[in-house]
């Protein structure tokens, strides 16, 4: 695959995962995710394997985090392996109503799964 077929595919899986984050549905979110797979979020420890994953994005989602995105800047990909980095932001809304938004850097290494398609193996953000 060419470097800028995988940046159609990422495009693809970023709005794809966004809209499972964004429907709060935390099992679907779990599953763009490689078994082996890890989460490296900011300023917290590492989250690896599936069932690890399941529960962190429930308890994520469950925060009220809101319109998430991701934003590609570059991606490429060389034999069973890919990234992309790219910016990220959410928000959330306050108990007074007032929305607060959060954004940063991104960096997502995609593993090619024995069925073509592509999951992710490491997810880290700041």
């Amino acid at each position: 695959m060419s470097s800028s077929d995988f940046k159609a595919t990422a495009e693809q899986l970023n709005q794809a995962w966004d809209a499972a984050f964004n429907a709060k549905d935390h099992a679907l979110v779990t599953s763009f995710y490689d078994d082996a797979a890890t989460v490296l979020p900011s300023g917290a420890p590492q989250i690896n394997g599936k069932d690890a994953l399941l529960s962190f994005w429930k308890t994520s989602i469950a925060q009220g985090i809101i319109d998430h995105k991701l934003d590609l800047i570059h991606a490429e990909a060389d034999g069973n392996l890919a990234f992309q980095r790219g910016h990220w932001s959410a928000a959330v809304v306050d108990a007074q109503g007032q929305r607060q938004s959060f954004s940063g850097n991104v960096h997502l290494l995609y593993k090619k799964q024995a069925d073509g398609h592509w999951k992710l193996l490491s997810h880290i953000w700041n």
